[in-house]
């Protein structure tokens, strides 16, 4: 009974330190805005109330009233941290969020440090309060039983002893209400809790050294799905913190724009740990080698997504008539604009800052409006609860990857051949990395080869560029979707893709990519004029905007004087025969006798421009 509990408080051995720490330390547990946040600041305050003397039950009733408190004042929280961890006391926090054991506390979140504070206040507020009532009830009591007889007889008799007991429970001590004013301080350690808190440490101890893989499996699963968006399947996790060793086996990562598809699939992932950094609330895998790996592998059961897919960036205006989307090319832009929304989403997260300034997204608190409006933004997106200030995160990462191997990637586009990736530096806080930030992706044969340099780096001059070729690669399998007329444009042969280009950060991730095409031995379908075959046929493009939906131009120009070129090369054609008033006007001085001018025009303008043939 709720009763005999606040009774143990009034006539029992509760010294008023008891009751004072009680109040502190419920108070304090009370205003943290939970487990998430600051997991190991509840830690310590959860054996700080075990092993102190303080009294549990004053604990409970104080922290419920404070956490009501605390759910009303959460705006005042947020605001009091802002005060500390931007204020003049910045930087001592800054240094208790870097340092070992004090990182886990989560102290980087506004409502935590601001909470702990208006904890604090609150449970000396309360603990004032019940110990000055306590104190004056324990005093009139004691004047009562010293100096009325009519206290002493009621009090003695039957009917009062058993309602006293029924409702207050037994005088612990049997003493007199004079005895419970002397005590002021009491025993301050619970032996009990101490023995408490060294026996839950062995457990714990005990269920991770048993327990870690499938905690550790769990955990990671949950965390690779969130960053994925999507399934992710583990079949085992297993770490060696003596040896600093990861090791996970039976990897599958789904393809979020395509369920039915896992993107990457790896029989092992062997990583080597830097364990001191865990500590400091850190992950730092210096090497990760995932081996025996396949990519574009069909699914036994269909993949779930997290969380939605990322939203697809609007195009660019159009500069000119040339110009076109994906939509306007390709049969399947929607699948391909799901995946190069998932490559933007990683290369934003990956690439750092925007415009490569080199500092953390947030801006700086001595920039008041630009912070101001950073964390209004923030609190609207994650509430109070989810704000932290990382700028003060100063010495590493969150988590990083120092260099990433996958060996001898399989893949069904590329058979015969396999391919090798490495990157370097990947972190969660580009800007807080002076190494350089790369990724590498080669095949074993030379068709694939890409290198993509991520800015982001303390240096104003850190650029993000993009080298890619692909070479020899079937015609039928890169262009198949291409449309001219509604049928496909072109047919057989090779072709090399080479670019060099380069991307910016301005309200999403802009490319700037000229990519030059060289056709070999193809054929090339023309509406009423039929195919004609190209032995060498350079196409020019430019793609710019959203990497995720930008705008493709085809020098038509060009295109279409590389066309005649070619069928000059091979003697007299049908498009030779055909060539009209209109392409020569495209052309210029370079003329193709016929009336194919406009059925070649016609085709053109269906191949560059898509849906109209």
């Amino acid at each position: 009974m709720i009763s005999r509990k606040i009774g143990k408080i009034i006539r029992g051995n509760a010294t008023p330190f008891q009751i004072f720490s009680a109040c502190i330390l419920g108070s304090m547990v009370a205003f943290l805005p939970g487990l998430t946040q600051a997991p190991g600041m509840l830690v310590i305050l959860f054996f700080a109330l075990a092993i102190l003397n303080a009294n549990l039950t004053m604990a409970l009733l104080v922290g419920l009233i404070a956490k009501l408190a605390a759910i009303a004042l959460t705006p005042a929280s947020f605001s009091v941290g802002r005060f500390l961890l931007d204020g003049p006391t910045s930087g001592l926090f800054q240094s208790a969020i870097n340092a070992p054991v004090l990182a886990l506390c989560g102290l980087e979140y506004y409502t935590v440090t601001g909470g702990l504070f208006l904890g604090v206040i609150f449970g000396i507020v309360a603990g004032f309060v019940v110990v000055r009532m306590l104190t004056a009830l324990r005093k009139k009591m004691a004047a009562l039983e010293e100096g009325s007889e009519m206290f002493k007889k009621l009090s003695s008799s039957k009917s009062s002893r058993l309602l006293t007991w029924i409702f207050l429970g037994p005088d612990a001590k049997k003493g007199s209400w004079d005895d419970l004013l002397q005590k002021k301080m009491g025993m301050p350690i619970r032996p009990l809790g101490i023995a408490f808190v060294g026996v839950l440490a062995v457990l714990i101890f005990v269920v991770v050294q048993f327990g870690k893989g499938p905690i550790l499996t769990a955990a990671l699963q949950d965390g690779l799905e969130k960053a994925n968006g999507a399934t992710v399947d583990l079949k085992e996790a297993q770490i060696d913190f003596g040896e600093g060793k990861l090791s996970i086996t039976g990897l599958a990562v789904a393809d979020a724009s395509n369920l039915d598809f896992d993107i990457l699939r790896a029989v092992n992932l062997e990583a080597d740990i830097g364990t001191a950094s865990i500590l400091s609330k850190r992950m730092k895998l210096d090497r990760v080698v995932i081996s025996s790996a396949d990519h574009e592998i069909k699914r036994a059961t269909r993949a779930y997504r997290v969380r939605p897919l990322p939203e697809i960036s609007e195009p660019p205006a159009a500069k000119d008539g040339d110009s076109k989307t994906i939509d306007d090319y390709l049969n399947d832009a929607k699948i391909w604009k799901e995946r190069l929304a998932k490559v933007k989403e990683w290369l934003e997260k990956m690439s750092g800052p925007e415009d490569g300034e080199g500092e953390a997204e947030a801006p700086s608190p001595e920039n008041k409006e630009a912070f101001e409006d950073w964390l209004n933004r923030q609190v609207a997106t994650a509430g109070y609860n989810g704000v932290k200030a990382d700028h003060l995160l100063s010495d590493n990462p969150t988590f990083t990857i120092g260099e990433l191997v996958i060996e001898k990637l399989n893949s069904s586009q590329f058979p015969g051949e396999t391919i090798d990736i490495n990157a370097k530096n990947l972190t969660t806080h580009p800007w807080l990395v002076k190494e350089e930030k790369a990724i590498v992706i080669k095949s074993s044969k030379d068709t694939l080869g890409a290198t993509i340099t991520l800015g982001g780096g303390p240096s104003a001059s850190a650029t993000n560029t993009f080298n890619f070729h692909f070479r020899g690669v079937p015609t039928d399998k890169v262009a198949g979707s291409l449309k001219l007329g509604g049928e496909q444009a072109l047919s057989g042969g090779t072709m090399d893709i080479v670019s060099q280009g380069s991307w910016r950060r301005a309200g999403g991730l802009i490319v700037n990519l000229p990519v030059q095409v060289q056709l070999k031995n193809v054929n090339l379908n023309i509406p009423g004029a039929g195919q004609q075959s190209v032995s060498s046929l350079d196409i020019p493009i430019g793609i710019e905007g959203p990497l995720d939906n930008p705008r493709i131009k085809v020098e038509s120009k060009a295109f279409a004087s590389a066309v005649k070129n070619a069928a000059i090369d091979k003697g007299k054609t049908m498009l030779q025969e055909k060539a009209g008033e209109q392409l020569n006007k495209v052309l210029g001085d370079k003329k193709i006798p016929g009336e194919a001018g406009d059925l070649l025009k016609k085709g053109l303008g269906g191949l560059l421009g898509g849906k109209k043939p």
